[in-house]
């Protein structure tokens, strides 16, 4: 029988909520006003929000860190401004990986008139400047039961996403150098023998091998590996 690997679960009713007019956030780790000392970030992943921006509406998103941001469209397409003046709309489907220097922001609009829209915004520091990029990434989850690779194999971590049945089974090995977190998109899981709802994460490490079940039919999980640092303590 396997050995349940260390692991820290966030979950989805104790994470950081702002709400206003125009947007209603959920942030999985300590940010603006947010503070928790059990929401520190997991290692270079220094934010993980869960956005719902009312019709008509925009909000900016300032970068605290050097490094790359993934903007991930769940309802509803979103359109993405930057101070470099590019101009790009994100269909679902699709997603969009850009390289941003610690202070800059960008603008995310929803272009609806009449409909909210939902996206997730991942922010990982990198500690080498890289030249200001924007990658737009395609989303593949014809094949079930299978994490898939969305982030270019070049960089320091790894972004998938996997879509499953129900029962569906899929195990992921990572390196004993790596951690690795995991955040339910929709659906329920069971990951590494901890059960995790809608927009439930867990953050596990000291393993090789992660197993993951679900346990309803279309559910979709996020999976964000990252190198481990060595001032890096997940509990």
């Amino acid at each position: 029988m396997k050995t349940i690997s260390q692991g820290k679960i966030f979950l989805s009713d104790q994470r950081g909520t702002i709400e206003s007019e125009r947007i209603k956030r959920h942030s999985t780790f300590n940010f603006e006003s947010f503070y928790n000392p059990a929401k520190e970030p997991v290692g270079n992943l220094y934010a993980l929000h869960d956005d719902t921006l009312a019709p008509g509406a925009l909000i900016n998103f300032y970068t605290r860190e050097q490094g790359y941001v993934l903007i991930l469209p769940i309802t509803g397409n979103i359109n993405y401004i930057d101070e470099q003046d590019n101009n790009i709309d994100i269909d679902v489907g699709k997603s969009l990986m850009a390289f941003l220097e610690k202070d800059s922001f960008i603008t995310l609009k929803n272009t609806f008139e009449d409909t909210s829209i939902n996206y997730v915004i991942v922010a990982v520091k990198v500690e080498e400047k890289q030249p200001n990029s924007l990658t737009l990434l395609d989303i593949d989850l014809s094949e079930l039961n299978k994490m898939n690779l969305i982030t270019p194999t070049n960089r320091a971590f790894k972004i998938s996403i996997g879509r499953f049945k129900g029962r569906g089974e899929n195990n992921y090995e990572i390196l004993s150098s790596s951690a690795l977190y995991c955040f339910v998109l929709a659906g329920a899981f069971e990951i590494d023998g901890r059960l995790l709802h809608d927009r439930d994460g867990i953050a596990l490490s000291v393993t090789d091998l992660i197993e993951m079940e679900a346990l309803s039919d279309n559910a979709l999980l996020l999976t964000i590996e990252l190198p481990k640092q060595s001032s890096y303590i997940l509990f």
